[in-house]
């Protein structure tokens, strides 16, 4: 990994110190959070995945068309980087996560058994409709949730940095208020509304943030105020649930004008876990993370 300085680091460690103070509750979750992601930062730094082929032309024929600008099982991934990101968290896996450290136990042994399968080992989890996986690991009585966050989080570090590089090379314009992300057409993990009334989402795949409309379901795109609403617990007001009853989802808002710091939002979408408990209870349920729109009614 990368030695030099990242601000990044800074950043995620100044966030856990106020989540420890603010929000002692997921205390638990902290010490394993902290490690994954001080090492997807300090990957992301290191990562040298190829950069993706695409003219300027194409890339607004595809906004022009409401179609993202690749497709999830397209990013061009550093394999290398993924498989020492998944050594080094070896160490910090939580004791008493049995089903984290089977998913782990059965990722690092498909590599090691399959050298010559090792890229197709890993581009095996950028598909969403399938467990193409399972020509290779040993699944039996792993938990498939865990091997997917796992192997996603070792990939997270070649999907942002391909997204940042197409960012660069193709600014999102400001037509483009999709309830999904313009790279990779992923569904937000997260709302954000900033201090001028500026909606945004953040993505649940490459972490790329762009605007959204102010009344709008990011899953079925329905823009009647009627039919939209929003929950929040009385002791945050700067969270909100904002749902859908039509289709019965639902996604969690920050307020970010109303806090003192900018929040990490890839630590406020565990320490929001509560409001995705009162949401569900409200009989509204989780989205998933690919968008509907762009992939089908996909399973995962």
């Amino acid at each position: 990994m990368d030695n030099q300085h990242n601000p990044e680091k800074d950043r995620i460690g100044q966030a856990f110190a106020l989540a420890r103070a603010e929000k002692p509750a997921y205390a638990d979750l902290y010490p394993f959070l902290e490690t994954l992601f001080l090492l997807r930062a300090g990957g992301k730094n290191a990562a040298c995945p190829e950069p993706f082929e695409l003219s300027a032309e194409h890339a607004r024929a595809r906004w022009e068309g409401s179609f993202p600008l690749l497709r999830r099982w397209e990013f061009p991934l550093d394999t290398e980087g993924a498989e020492s990101l998944l050594e080094m968290i070896a160490g910090s896996l939580p004791e008493d996560n049995v089903q984290l450290k089977g998913a782990h136990l059965s990722l690092s042994r498909a590599l090691a058994n399959h050298p010559e399968a090792r890229t197709a080992i890993w581009r095996s989890f950028l598909q969403h409709e399938m467990e193409p996986w399972e020509e290779w690991l040993d699944v039996e009585g792993v938990d498939t949730a865990s091997l997917l966050f796992l192997a996603r989080n070792c990939l997270r570090p070649s999907l942002e940095r391909v997204a940042e590089d197409l960012l660069q090379r193709f600014p999102v314009p400001k037509e483009w208020l999709k309830g999904y992300c313009p790279v990779c057409g992923s569904l937000p993990s997260l709302l954000f509304l900033e201090k001028d009334g500026q909606r945004n989402g953040y993505c649940s795949w490459c972490g790329t943030s762009w605007g959204l409309n102010r009344l709008q379901c990011c899953y079925c795109d329905n823009r009647f105020h009627e039919s939209l609403g929003y929950l929040y617990a009385e002791a945050e007001t700067h969270y909100h649930i904002q749902y859908c009853n039509l289709c019965k989802y639902y996604f969690k808002l920050v307020l970010t004008g109303e806090l003192l710091y900018p929040p990490y939002l890839p630590l406020e979408e565990w320490t929001t876990l509560h409001l995705d408990l009162l949401a569900q209870r409200a009989g509204f349920k989780q989205p998933p993370s690919f968008s509907p729109l762009v992939y089908g009614d996909a399973p995962t």
